[in-house]
């Protein structure tokens, strides 16, 4: 597999690894673009020369990587700190945490959410695919919350069509960068693979019907004159990226985004300040209202904090 970087204005003078690393996808690591730098699978196109990772870029260079065979996915059972919320007969609620992948992804060979199931739970539903037991629906790997994970084959099936006929509610809080012009609204922006660069999406109009409903909850000015916006969201399809494909559409991106937010760098301690906080749905098998909510987590305290001094 191979993939292709044009270095726009806002990556100019960036160091080859960060740039490669912030336009290429959540699942790609730096210390992974790192490697591919050393083993020779990354040059730019127009010269065919081959540069350290500290390199830096210019605006027009493109670059293109050649991606390794990715290794055999491990599903051995790895103990990893997984929140369990509640465990019912066939379906768990956990809480992800930030930094692991739901399932393996391309490029990138580091453990995921699969292996810590695997270690906790016997039974997991196989539906999905072999390599993705229990994983009814997924977070982007920076992102943390409440996810559903099936014990079987009966509640993958049934969970799965419950999402497609849009009758679980998922709500995020999201930290923005500025905000949108409203208070709340309504984003219907079709949302489909970026043309040039292949790991992350966009907004286009052949691609995939996608909505997103926000309220503004608190807006903060800081002293700098800067102002930061926190959203309520409520997502009624689940497209890859697509909370933060839309708000980087309204030039409002999602703070701590490496991926869509010129300022990701900056907020990078903060992680990604998106968190699928809600999840409420009728039990698949009877009338029982499921309904879980957590509080706001450390980090996003954390920011509210300190945006005043951004």
């Amino acid at each position: 597999m191979k993939i292709k970087a044009i270095v726009s204005e806002e990556f100019e003078n960036y160091r080859l690894d960060q740039f490669l690393s912030q336009t290429t996808g959540d699942d790609i690591s730096r210390t992974l673009v790192q490697k591919w730098i050393r083993d020779g699978h990354v040059w730019e196109i127009s010269t065919q020369k081959q540069f350290k990772s500290n390199y830096k870029v210019s605006v027009g260079e493109e670059f293109e990587i050649d991606i390794p065979p990715k290794p055999k996915i491990s599903l051995s059972p790895v103990k990893m700190d997984i929140p369990v919320i509640r465990e019912y007969e066939d379906f768990l609620i956990i809480q992800k945490p930030a930094g692991i992948a739901s399932h393996a992804g391309p490029g990138d060979p580091s453990f995921t959410l699969v292996n810590g199931l695997l270690y906790y739970f016997q039974s997991l539903s196989r539906a999905g695919g072999e390599t993705r037991p229990g994983i009814v629906h997924r977070l982007d790997k920076p992102t943390s919350g409440l996810m559903i994970i099936a014990k079987n084959d009966r509640t993958h099936i049934a969970i799965s069509e419950m999402f497609q006929r849009g009758e679980i509610e998922k709500r995020y809080y999201a930290w923005l960068v500025q905000g949108p012009n409203t208070g709340e609204g309504r984003i219907e922006s079709c949302v489909g693979r970026h043309p040039t660069e292949r790991l992350k999406m966009c907004v286009r109009k052949d691609g995939r019907n996608a909505i997103t409903n926000y309220k503004i909850t608190k807006i903060i000015n800081s002293r700098r004159g800067r102002k930061f916006s926190l959203a309520d969201v409520h997502i009624e399809t689940g497209r890859t990226h697509q909370i933060r494909v839309h708000f980087q559409s309204l030039g409002c991106p999602v703070i701590g985004d490496m991926l869509y937010s010129k300022s990701g760098e900056e907020f990078k301690k903060y992680g990604l300040l998106l968190f699928a906080y809600r999840l409420q749905f009728k039990h698949p098998f009877s009338e029982e209202e499921i309904i879980h909510e957590l509080p706001l987590p450390e980090n996003f305290l954390q920011f509210e904090k300190e945006a005043i001094f951004r």
